[in-house]
């Protein structure tokens, strides 16, 4: 009797560490999927801002992982005018179990 209470403790112990490892495993996979997301999303405004003449700031709230609206992703740009170049820098952020995450691209353009 004192066998199969120690086997299935045992059996418990194995199967509560394999959970863990799963959660943990799909948070960082949760993770490195939105940062990639997020990464293409502040790319895609870089180069909006490169074949563009806007100056100053701008931003959208909301977005999706293609840009449309109805996703968990902000993305604000900037655009500082400097001596034959103009500064570029784009921020998309999201919350992700309950912490604030972001991603920010910088890059200059020639004028």
């Amino acid at each position: 009797m004192i066998e199969v209470l120690v086997s299935m403790a045992l059996t418990v112990l194995a199967t509560t560490g394999l959970l863990a490892l799963y959660t943990t495993q799909t948070r960082a996979s949760g993770f490195s999927r939105h940062v990639a997301e997020a990464t293409v999303l502040a790319q895609d405004q870089i180069e909006a801002l490169r074949a563009s003449t806007t100056l100053g700031t701008g931003s959208a709230t909301g977005l999706t992982e293609q840009g449309t609206s109805g996703g968990i992703f902000d993305r604000s740009y900037e655009v500082v005018p400097g001596i034959g170049f103009d500064d570029m820098t784009v921020t998309v952020s999201w919350t992700e179990d309950e912490v604030a995450r972001s991603v920010i691209l910088r890059s200059r353009r020639n004028q």
